[in-house]
């Protein structure tokens, strides 16, 4: 038997994941990511709805299944992506901690501070990585943003303004529902904050915060944060 070191730049296996769920966002953007990405593997693709799941999977050639519990059953799949509603994500982030699977969750990773604590503790009482799936944060321009500042070219920041806006959608579109964890808070006022946080660091607190609901809607539609 060789005992020989495996050459430096041996890459490692691909991480076989698994999506819970056939959300657009997956069909779109995350899917194709992760066929294009030589460190992904997809193994399943697990749905409520056998068809739906089927028709997804043969689009990337992975395995369909029925019902997101038989890919946290399956000893192949190692990671799982989490695209569910967001008033689903806490549950299904932890059973999938709980199975043993690294985690990829959508924005927000839950619906308060509690839960998300309680998520992050479970990871790393465990051992397993859980990432929150907010992407703009990695990308080079937000970097090369960041090193001009630490290197003073554009001199010292004081104020920072952000807003994320998207046309009205369906009204009968998820975002709507209070029940699925729907509003604009959880749903693009992440983005803003998140920004705000990445470029001024953790030490932000909230000095006044405003959400307003547009007629005929059971959930935020609108708001404003003042951090400092």
């Amino acid at each position: 038997m060789s005992t020989a070191a495996p050459p430096a730049d041996a890459r490692p296996d691909p991480v076989r994941i698994a999506v819970l769920g056939c959300a657009d966002i997956a069909r779109r953007r995350m899917l194709p990511a992760f066929a294009a990405s030589p460190d992904v593997e997809i193994t399943a693709v697990a749905g409520r709805s056998a068809e739906r799941a089927k028709e997804l999977a043969e689009r990337f050639g992975c395995r369909a299944m029925t019902g997101y519990e038989t890919a946290l059953a399956d000893d192949e799949v190692r990671a799982v992506y989490v695209p569910l509603p967001a008033a689903l994500h806490a549950t299904w982030v932890e059973r999938a901690l709980l199975a043993g699977k690294h985690v990829l969750a959508e924005k927000p990773l839950s619906l308060s501070l509690p839960e998300s604590r309680t998520l992050t503790r479970l990871a790393a009482e465990r051992g397993l990585a859980l990432m929150e799936n907010v992407m703009f944060v990695h990308h080079a321009q937000h970097d090369a943003v960041r090193g001009l500042l630490s290197d003073g070219a554009i001199g010292e920041l004081r104020a920072f303004q952000a807003a994320f806006t998207v046309p009205r959608l369906d009204a009968d579109d998820i975002r709507y529902r209070p029940e699925l964890g729907g509003g604009a808070l959880t749903d693009t006022g992440v983005y803003p904050v998140r920004a705000a946080l990445h470029l001024l660091g953790p030490d932000l607190e909230v000095a006044g915060a405003h959400l307003a609901r547009g007629a005929g809607f059971a959930v935020d539609t609108a708001g404003a944060a003042l951090l400092r």
